[in-house]
């Protein structure tokens, strides 16, 4: 207060100054909302029928839809244990194929495959976490868990070099199910088709591309709230790590009334691609700045003859000027995507 009395004018020059770099950031603020995607975008007649994308699966080599046709197999028959591949392979190999698995549009919230091992039964990751940095085809085994096996809940014991030393005991364990659990998987699962069904079903008939979109985003944001922080929660075993995080993931996180930005993601895909819109989600990390970029997921849907990125979940809408809706220039500017798929 000193300083103003004895300088007034210099005082009221730095308010004035500061007034206006205020005015001239709402007034740039203003203008980004009105040159948004989200503001540009029409509501064209939307394509009738629902569509399958494989936007994942059409990048796999031969021998890697091989592996994967038959990690499909395994996860729809409910065969869980130790899977032996059908063919070795790499680091980026392995997670082209672990994640269209996960992404393409499989509602599997009930299982996945994780402990990638050698021949030798050496886990791969056990000094390493980085899988591109396995460059030989190495990876011959693997363990899929599901959530209805009796012995979900047995823990690995490994050796110093990465061993997993009790690998036929949880291989038994994991490959025999419990059935009250499977009818559980089966009427989850039931349950989350007919709740997309009717969802699809009760858009009005008169809505195109946009407002589709819009009713999605608008459901999704009345419906589900975010899942809780996986940092929040006591696991124990593999059991809790599918009930309590892995199952928001997935499309039945719609039912589940909960979702992380993955789940949301994947609920506007999947409700796109049955509404006839081809959608895929894309992955990442958002923000430019390795030290703070993390990762981040996008649902990319083919609307107005180009590709739209939304943020499903609206996590990063506070850096969007609260909006939602990206051009592919306007999300490689915030998210650098995955290099072990095409996403151009």
């Amino acid at each position: 207060m000193s300083w103003i009395r004895k300088y007034p004018k210099m005082a009221a020059l730095l308010l004035v100054t500061l007034l206006g770099l205020w005015f001239a950031a709402m007034q740039m603020r203003q203008k980004n909302i009105a040159n948004a995607t989200e503001t540009r975008l029409t509501d064209e007649p939307r394509p009738t029928g629902p569509v399958e994308s494989d936007f994942y699966y059409a990048q796999l080599s031969e021998r890697e839809k091989k592996v994967y046709d038959q990690m499909c197999g395994r996860l729809d028959r409910l065969e869980g244990g130790v899977v032996d591949l059908e063919e070795p392979l790499n680091g980026r190999e392995y997670l082209r194929v672990t994640s269209t698995l996960e992404n393409e549009g499989y509602n599997y919230f009930y299982g996945f495959y994780d402990i990638p091992m050698t021949s030798d039964n050496i886990y791969v990751k056990y000094k390493n976490s980085d899988l591109l940095t396995v460059r030989e085809d190495t990876i011959s085994k693997v363990i899929l868990f599901l959530s209805c096996a009796e012995g979900i809940n047995e823990a690995g014991q490994y050796a110093k070099d990465g061993t997993v030393e009790n690998l036929q005991e949880i291989g038994r364990g994991l490959s025999v199910n419990n059935e009250e659990k499977v009818a559980d998987i089966r009427k989850r699962a039931e349950e989350t088709d007919s709740l997309l069904t009717r969802i699809v079903k009760e858009i009005p008939a008169e809505y195109g591309e946009k407002r589709t979109i819009d009713y999605f985003v608008n459901w999704l944001s009345g419906n589900v709230s975010p899942a809780p922080e996986v940092g929040s929660s006591v696991f124990t075993g593999m059991g809790d790590v599918l009930e309590g995080i892995y199952i928001y993931n997935s499309h039945s996180a719609a039912a589940m009334k909960q979702a992380t930005p993955l789940g949301y993601a994947k609920i506007l895909s999947e409700l796109c691609n049955r509404a006839g819109m081809e959608s895929h989600i894309v992955l990442g990390k958002w923000g430019k700045n390795k030290d703070y970029a993390e990762g981040y997921v996008l649902c990319a849907v083919n609307m107005n003859g180009q590709t739209i990125y939304v943020d499903a979940s609206g996590g990063k809408a506070s850096e969007l000027a609260g909006h939602k809706y990206m051009t592919e220039r306007e999300a490689g500017n915030h998210m650098s995507f995955v290099d072990y798929f095409d996403y151009d």
